[in-house]
């Protein structure tokens, strides 16, 4: 293999791979990322047998086809340090080393072969739901972060994704708070699907994302159990997870008897202010809403510590039904609405031991579930 590729275009590519190398496996191949060309591209690719992804660099020039390894963590620290200039890729068979060269310096790394890297899954003919990347992205923010992060319940470390009758349905939770996000199919695939991803997995699909203009595709291979995700330069691959995700239906209110609206970036920063206070204590926020009769309501959102100091900003709102006095656990209230899309944030609630729910106002594709912290 003999291949001249920009440095930048090199150092993405690492950069995006690096994220699926194993940093735990006794196997070093899992260690090692998989250098290959492809068609006129330069294709890179790592994995930990639970997740692999794939990117695709635009190279200067192909002299030489082939494939190797090489050490993920070595390479991308010596690629870091390279200049932004022309890096020119020689692999050396009969010695197995990567020449790595620029205009001033020359490199050998170790290398592993290519053949014994783990076979990589392709879903070309697969049936795919297609959607804006932007779109996957604002979903993937509006619902992964509410997936558990410690695997004592491993169904909850995952989102939940159907596709069923041209509508997909996200839903993450961890037993303390639940997102859930509605899309309507422009072209219904034809699917039936219900599935756990890692939310891992849709973490780096958004990080892709970001850097993708056009479209990502979509595909579940039930016979592998795997997730496939295409973009326009790369590709991630991950293991669905096994078991039932909860019912998640049945724990949504159906009604409310206080419904307040306000103002989001107003709502947002005085949970950020309560949050100062409230994280050096027992990092609840009170909300005091009342009901103005003649006049606008008013919500106060609160936040203390002992010996410490405390927070309070009172915000005019619609309120309609009871006063109520309700906590919650301040970084889950303020990581809610953070993802909210709307200028004005609805918050539903029925009584202070009942779970509150956040609706954006004018749109009914998103809600987001607390349960509350008892006072």
């Amino acid at each position: 293999m003999k291949v001249s590729v920009p440095r930048d275009n090199l150092a993405y590519g690492l950069s995006v791979v690096g994220r699926a190398v194993s940093t735990r496996s006794t196997n070093p191949i899992l260690r090692n990322v998989l250098l290959a060309t492809d068609e006129g591209l330069l294709r890179l690719s790592a994995t930990d047998m639970e997740l692999a992804i794939t990117c695709w660099v635009e190279p200067e020039s192909i002299a030489e086809e082939g494939a190797t390894t090489v050490e993920a963590r070595l390479f991308t620290n010596l690629v870091n340090t390279l200049p932004n200039d022309i890096i020119h890729l020689h692999y050396d068979e009969a010695h197995e080393v990567l020449i790595v060269e620029t205009s001033n310096s020359h490199n050998e790394l170790r290398c592993l072969p290519a053949d014994d890297f783990p076979p990589l899954t392709v879903a070309d003919d697969a049936p795919a739901v297609t959607m804006p990347a932007a779109l996957w992205r604002e979903v993937v923010q509006q619902v992964a972060f509410a997936a558990a992060e410690d695997d004592a319940r491993p169904t909850l470390m995952g989102v939940s994704v159907q596709v069923q009758d041209g509508h997909m349905e996200f839903a993450a939770t961890d037993g303390y708070r639940l997102s859930v996000r509605r899309i309507d199919l422009e072209a219904a695939p034809g699917v039936d699907w219900k599935v756990v991803v890692p939310a891992r997995a849709l973490n780096e699909l958004a990080r892709i994302a970001a850097k993708t203009a056009g479209d990502v595709r979509f595909s579940v291979l039930p016979e592998r159990q795997q997730a496939v995700f295409r973009t326009d330069h790369a590709e991630v691959v991950s293991q669905l997870i096994a078991g039932q995700f909860p019912d998640y239906q049945r724990i949504i209110p159906q009604g409310y008897n206080t419904r307040v609206i306000v103002a989001r970036d107003a709502f947002l920063a005085a949970c950020r202010r309560a949050e100062v206070f409230a994280s050096e204590g027992n990092n609840i926020v009170k909300l005091v809403i009342q009901a103005g009769d003649d006049a606008p309501g008013v919500m106060e959102v609160s936040g203390a510590a002992d010996e410490k100091g405390s927070s309070a900003t009172r915000l005019t709102a619609v309120v309609e039904g009871d006063d109520i006095t309700i906590a919650f656990n301040v970084k889950f209230l303020r990581e809610a609405l953070e993802v909210v899309p709307t200028p004005d944030v609805a918050l539903e609630l029925i009584a202070p031991e009942n779970p509150g729910v956040l609706r954006p106002v004018g749109r009914d594709d998103f809600l987001h579930l607390i349960m509350p912290v008892k006072i």
